[in-house]
């Protein structure tokens, strides 16, 4: 895959906008809040990463806050040029209509029969699509955590064969009533904090995004080299502790981007902080690379954002590169593998080759290569 480069990116989440996140990085004020959620027949408070300005749970609400961001970017496209743009929504979100119906005939003593009213989270894309004047072919893709990494995969593929000129990646991901309790029964939810990679770590802890990318072929600093995505599950929550299925994406991403592992200036890792996939993924990367790589967690200062965190995560790590450095990961005081330990403190960093890792449920798992060159 010939590479393809990233004009422009934008971010909405806890933390505030990208510029708001970033200052929040830098100087350790991260926010988190505390949300409600029903558990089998309670209330219970989890700990979340909620939006830092709230987003209403309704279509109007959503639809807007997608539309804001989209006024972000977009102005990096000539207008001539928007017809030859695709948008693609990357999300874990389904019909709002179909999870109302789920809590009513859970939760409820009288329960309410479900009439679908056909409105998917796709429409949103066609909506805007036509709002901006973009292309008609509009995509949505939802393959849990990997949801919009997939999407982003997806755009370049579709630039670099020549459909498109341009490709507008959304990530989304808004508090769902369903996810939380269901993360929350399967026992993956942290007491207080997510421990990346830590001996303690007890869980993850969730959070809502809006982030876009814009890619092309236009030169810029950033570009997407290439990447790899399969689905290989050990079970349908986890990958195997090997990490087997994580070496192979990780291999596969560095062979289609033509990079060897030694010259990757450093790695984003999923990093959920649950037991088992913080286990594979540092097993994978044991076995992919040498003790001296440079590694971080970004899921601390963001939450988990399931469906917009392939987005959100590029962006965020971009935008610290651009500022000078990679940044520390919280919370991993007793490391897993001694040997292997993300920085603890933020590392200096202009340019380079950066390896960003996502593995979710399913087995969909995947691995991406951006590059920061300084002509």
């Amino acid at each position: 895959m010939a590479k393809v480069n990233i004009l422009n990116y934008e971010i909405n989440c806890s933390q505030g906008n990208l510029q708001e996140t970033l200052e929040a990085i830098k100087h350790d004020r991260i926010d988190k809040s505390l949300k409600r959620i029903q558990a089998s027949q309670e209330d219970v408070e989890i700990p979340y990463y909620l939006f830092k300005e709230e987003i209403k749970q309704d279509q109007k609400s959503i639809y807007e806050a997608i539309r804001n961001l989209l006024v972000k970017i977009i102005p990096a496209i000539e207008e001539s040029k928007r017809s030859s743009t695709a948008l693609i929504i990357g999300t874990s979100l389904v019909d709002w209509h179909l999870v109302d119906a789920i809590n009513a005939s859970v939760y409820e003593n009288e329960k309410t029969p479900y009439t679908s009213q056909k409105y998917s989270i796709d429409s949103y894309a066609k909506e805007l699509s036509y709002e901006f004047g973009l292309n008609d072919f509009t995509m949505t893709i939802n393959t849990a955590c990997t949801s919009s990494a997939n999407a982003l995969l997806e755009a370049s593929n579709m630039i670099d064969i020549g459909l498109f000129e341009y490709a507008i990646v959304i990530g989304v991901e808004i508090f769902s009533p369903i996810m939380s309790s269901g993360f929350y029964a399967m026992d993956l939810i942290a007491n207080s904090v997510a421990k990346p990679f830590d001996l303690d770590r007890d869980g993850l802890v969730l959070g809502e995004a809006i982030a876009g990318i814009l890619l092309g072929k236009e030169d810029t600093v950033w570009s997407l080299e290439g990447g790899f995505s399969n689905c290989n599950s050990h079970t349908i929550t986890s990958v195997s502790q090997s990490g087997d299925e994580c070496v192979e994406v990780m291999q596969k991403a560095l062979k289609n981007s033509r990079v060897e592992a030694k010259e990757i200036t450093a790695l984003k890792t999923h990093a959920t902080g649950s037991h088992s996939n913080d286990l594979a993924e540092l097993n994978a990367i044991s076995k992919v690379f040498e003790s001296s790589l440079t590694f971080t967690a970004l899921k601390p200062y963001v939450g988990h954002t399931i469906g917009a965190s392939g987005v959100l995560e590029i962006a965020l790590l971009m935008a610290a590169v651009d500022d000078g450095f990679i940044p520390k990961t919280y919370f991993c005081e007793k490391p897993i593998l001694p040997e292997y330990r993300p920085i603890a403190e933020h590392k200096k960093c202009k340019e380079g080759i950066f390896m960003c890792n996502y593995f979710g449920f399913g087995g969909n798992n995947i691995s991406m290569i951006i590059k920061k060159e300084i002509s």
